[in-house]
């Protein structure tokens, strides 16, 4: 729209002669050449640019200027730049004076004013257009002081100023929100996180830049969020879900996640950015609701919709598994008497202490239900004996047998027990449940405070069982129980190098009773433990007896059950039978079975460090019949390996056995342990552990378990 040369150029018209034209018709032709190009130029750039002159008036101005004011160059022309646009601001939203602005400033000064921020109204859209200008001041010859124009160019940022506006505004979102933030690169590289991420988490920007976003996933945490494999996915460019993250100090929360994915204008993946809260609080409430929808809210015990659930699966296991499953349903007597003469409150708090002391009893895979009112059910899961509910049954009666101290009142309550069996007396909960209810009103019938099977002949069966266990709790007072003895040989020489102790229980009806019949019960009833210890104190006292004989014994074995090893005073146990006999360390070796190694692995390890530092030799046996694992084995100071009799019987014809015993013997020496074969009775059997590199054995063809030590010498002379 640039029309005025004259402006430009000056306004100085000398006189030519006709020659003098023709001599610089080339010149001009040139000049009108450029003037064009100029022009053309000047109208097509994108760059706003305006010409001012002395008096600060607009001279010219290109079409890009008219876009960015909103104003044609006719209403611009021949005036004031802050009377065109009506109002010119800083980049603060201050006014901007006219004798201030760049163009009025270049006049004044004569110098460049560069890359200043103008705000500029534009009367077409009614809103501001930004610019960032440049007025460089234009003078007639070298030799001029003062400008007469002023060239004004205007580059658009009003897009830029708007996007820093939203960037921002989005700032200020993103620093305030209550939400974790982060963003990472299309690496899911950490570059940068908000307030709220370090306030939940406890990671500052520095902890985090540069590190992947899956190092702030809890290791527990199966969901991996860079897979896909989530909960819920929020779209093909997003993902949502449930994960547990990590904080830098404190406990695994865990969060609900937003992923999403930011792309270029070509469509390529540049970052992801990561929205999470912390829904901890959420998660309660949410399995306080799920305890209350399953749960009984006085006793906190499973209600019946859980119960039922609880059977149901049962059930399916046993289907699958063909095991026996119990449910014993048990009810208070005469608890409608406590309610009406000493109040529901009374009542309610005797409930509450009443299910503490099932509970206390039975299993932890069981499960102890408030069927309803002074109702409760026991279910019994993987029931080897149709008689082992029996046992619980009498347990729980004798549990009732000392009074509850309610609000300072001692109450007495008995109860009476019904059970079913599954598949025996059902094949589904409802029949179940029904069949053992029906054995519990029988029992009150029988004089209450007692049980019933809902199979009289189990009864008679479980009645019969009870007064075994009972008299086996008697065995220790009454002298019942004997200690054999074992030999144990060397292989490579032949030498007597220990005796293994074993029990037997002279009953005074039935005879001997070998250990096979009667440990089980004594585990199942919790005898074990008592049983275990007189096992241990009499055999050493034996062999402090035989060495005060001068017999030439060096080791007394004993067998620890898992029950007495597992015990937190079982390191005290020993060292009481050690000074109650005056037995020193290194006469006494341990045998405990694989399978005690696999309950407590870190308890099992400071027990057994702290006896082998004593002295005591510890063996590990039955290895090979359990799961135990090669860094367990490392981890454990024991001395020896005893290959089970199983691998032993049959090893001279079956390449199978023989395969395992080599392999526990190479295994054993590779870790500087002996091993030790069990069951040997046969010659062939010998020679061939032998020839494997077997340390130790045991078996008939040495001497079955003896009474003596004097026997125990005869059978090896033989």
């Amino acid at each position: 729209m640039f029309r005025n040369l004259k402006a430009v150029g000056g306004d100085v018209e000398p006189a030519f002669s006709m020659q003098q034209v023709m001599d610089q018709a080339p010149v001009i032709e040139t000049l009108h050449s450029s003037e064009a190009r100029f022009i053309t130029l000047f109208d097509t750039i994108d760059q706003g640019v305006i010409y001012i002159d002395g008096n600060g008036l607009v001279v010219s101005a290109n079409h890009a200027a008219e876009l960015i004011l909103g104003l044609p160059v006719e209403s611009i022309k021949g005036r004031r730049l802050i009377d065109a646009c009506s109002k010119v601001i800083r980049e603060d939203g201050s006014a901007f004076p006219h004798e201030h602005q760049p163009p009025m400033l270049a006049l004044r000064t004569g110098k460049p004013v560069e890359n200043v921020i103008l705000g500029l109204f534009n009367s077409e859209k009614k809103n501001y257009s930004w610019v960032i200008s440049t007025s460089v001041p234009v003078f007639e010859s070298d030799q001029q002081q003062q400008p007469h124009q002023v060239l004004m160019t205007m580059t658009d940022i009003t897009r830029r100023k708007l996007n820093e506006e939203t960037l921002n505004l989005a700032s200020v979102i993103v620093n305030n929100t209550g939400e974790g933030m982060f963003v990472t690169d299309h690496n899911r590289k950490i570059i940068s996180v908000n307030g709220a991420f370090t306030a939940i988490t406890g990671f500052t920007q520095q902890d985090v830049t540069g590190r992947k976003a899956d190092f702030l996933q809890a290791r527990k945490d199966p969901v991996k969020i860079a897979n896909g494999s989530g909960k819920n996915h929020a779209g093909k460019d997003g993902w949502q879900g449930e994960v547990w993250h990590r904080r830098k100090y404190g406990p695994d929360f865990p969060s609900w996640i937003t992923v999403s994915e930011v792309k270029d204008s070509n469509g390529r993946l540049t970052h992801y950015v990561y929205v999470f809260m912390d829904i901890t609080h959420l998660k309660k409430v949410e399995d306080r609701l799920g305890f209350l929808a399953y749960h009984d809210p006085l006793t906190k015990l499973p209600n019946r919709m859980l119960l039922k659930d609880r059977i149901d699966h049962a059930l399916q296991n046993a289907q699958r598994g063909d095991s026996k499953v119990a449910v014993l349903f048990l009810d208070l007597d005469r608890f409608k008497n406590i309610n009406d003469n000493h109040g529901h409150d009374v009542g309610d708090s005797l409930l509450r202490e009443v299910a503490k002391r099932i509970k206390n009893l039975v299993r932890q895979e069981d499960t102890v239900s408030r069927y309803s009112g002074d109702e409760f059910i026991v279910l019994m899961e993987d029931v080897s004996d149709a008689r082992n509910p029996a046992t619980l049954a009498q347990k729980l009666i004798d549990a009732f047998e000392a009074p509850f101290s309610i609000k300072q009142q001692r109450l007495q309550v008995s109860a009476s027990i019904g059970i079913s069996l599954f598949p025996k007396d059902g094949r589904d909960t409802e029949t179940l449940i029904k069949n053992a209810d029906a054995a519990m009103y029988r029992a009150k019938k029988e004089s209450r405070n007692n049980f019933q099977y809902y199979n009289p002949e189990l009864t008679t069966d479980a009645f019969e069982k009870i007064g075994f266990d009972n008299a086996l709790r008697q065995s220790i007072v009454r002298n019942e129980l004997v200690l054999y003895y074992q030999p144990r040989i060397s292989l490579k020489t032949g030498k007597l190098v220990g005796v293994e102790s074993l029990v037997r229980w002279q009953h005074p009806a039935r005879g001997l009773i070998l250990p096979l019949q009667f440990i089980s019960l004594a585990e199942e009833s919790g005898f074990i433990m008592a049983l275990g210890e007189w096992v241990l104190q009499t055999a050493c006292m034996q062999m402090r007896r035989w060495l005060d004989e001068g017999l030439p014994m060096k080791k007394m074995v004993v067998n620890i059950s898992a029950a007495q090893f597992l015990r937190s005073d079982f390191v005290a146990t020993i060292d009481r039978a050690l000074r109650m006999s005056g037995l020193e360390p290194a006469c006494l070796e341990l045998e405990i079975t694989e399978s005690s190694f696999m309950e407590n692995s870190e308890q099992t390890v400071k027990s057994l460090s702290q006896l082998c530092a004593s002295g005591i030799d510890m063996t590990i046996d039955d290895f090979g019949m359990g799961c135990f694992s090669f860094n367990k084995l490392k981890r454990t100071p024991v001395k020896k390996l005893k290959i089970d009799r199983s691998f032993v019987k049959n090893i001279a014809n079956n390449t199978d056995d023989e395969s395992i015993a080599r392999s526990v013997i190479a295994l054993g020496h590779s870790l500087n342990l002996q091993v030790v074969a069990e069951g040997i009775e046969s010659e062939v059997q010998q020679k061939l552990l032998r020839e494997l590199g077997c340390d130790e054995g045991q078996g008939y063809l040495y001497s079955p378990p003896v009474l003596s030590g004097s026997e125990v010498f005869r059978q090896l002379a033989l």
